[in-house]
């Protein structure tokens, strides 16, 4: 890794983990989903979702990151993908596990003209073989999880909180509007595969947004810790503009949860969501300042911090079980 690679505090950038996180991914499913077609008729693979992402420890410059990834389950029209990152310093010769991800992914055919009322049919993927009755179970199971939670975020997607695109600095700290953050981006030639905005482009916006506003609100450097599951909506294809909004949704003693939202408009101006996710950033250790507890203002706030809440209970949960 490279100082390119780093935040303002010098480790190496959560949103640039996150890229080579897909880009991993992406590499091991589209080879699951060839390998046997012997150069006819090749898909492309699209990232779906994003189950979790865990932030175990930093990466800093000098070092290697090394990631594995692995198909461990098939659907009939989906792959899960794990994805295990390592940094090594080669002057000493340690490992460290850094991080740890689940990513679900679709396969598309090839070909064709990208456009904007192009809409992306998933085709059947090969079976994963050798799996033993168990893990074929757990995998039914992870698989039908993911599936229900999909399809209750489309049944309870509400719209983003009111923003204004530039926080007023009259604005009291420690509110929603105080930290809100707002990232504009056009799609280039180099963001994309087949025309479509890699999914690890994507998610490195989402986490610039996110940590900037964490900043806001904790007026310190952060660091992501953990990303809750991020379904994509619709694909993003080159030329069209990315929004990405961000507001603090909950704080406790040591971490902020910041719900972050993209939505994509083409050139005849119609926007539409793209992708909704939970990141959760804590301040960075050596700087020992106390996170301000969020007001609240409105009756959405309150509901959203409590949801929140909850999620902050059961990520303790499965950490500490």
């Amino acid at each position: 890794m490279v100082p390119d690679d780093t935040n303002p505090h010098g480790n190496v950038h959560g949103g640039t983990i996150l890229k080579l996180v897909e880009q991993a991914g992406n590499i091991v499913a589209m080879r699951h989903c060839n390998k046997e077609k012997e150069g006819k008729n090749p898909v492309i693979t699209v990232l779906a979702r994003v189950d979790h992402v865990d932030f175990l420890q930093p990466m800093y410059v000098g070092e290697i990151s090394q990631l594995q990834a692995a198909v461990t389950y098939t659907s009939p029209r989906s792959m899960e993908v794990t994805v295990d990152v390592w940094a090594e310093n080669v002057r000493t010769g340690t490992r460290r596990h850094t991080n740890t991800a689940t990513l679900w992914y679709v396969a598309v055919p090839t070909g064709g003209e990208c456009k904007a009322s192009t809409k992306l049919n998933p085709v059947s993927v090969p079976l994963l073989k050798g799996l033993s009755v168990e893990e074929q179970k757990r995998g039914q199971e992870r698989y039908e999880r993911q599936k229900r939670e999909r399809l209750a975020l489309n049944e309870k997607r509400r719209p983003s909180v009111e923003l204004s695109y530039y926080p007023h600095p009259d604005l009291e700290r420690g509110t929603v509007l105080a930290s809100q953050s707002t990232l504009a981006n056009i799609v280039l030639p180099s963001d994309c595969t087949n025309n479509y905005v890699m999914g690890g482009t994507l998610m490195k916006m989402m986490d610039n947004t996110v940590v900037i506003c964490a900043i806001r609100h904790c007026r310190a450097y952060v660091l992501t810790a953990c990303i809750d599951a991020i379904n994509f909506l619709e694909p993003v294809r080159n030329g069209e503009v990315m929004f990405f909004t961000a507001w603090p949704t909950f704080t406790s003693n040591r971490s902020i949860e910041v719900e972050v939202t993209c939505e994509a408009e083409g050139r005849r101006g119609r926007s539409q969501r793209i992708a909704s996710a939970y990141f959760t950033c804590v301040v960075i250790e050596d700087q020992a300042v106390p996170i301000v507890p969020l007001k609240l203002q409105t009756e959405d706030e309150r509901q959203r911090f409590e949801e929140g809440k909850k999620r902050y209970i059961a990520r303790k949960g499965e950490k500490n079980t």
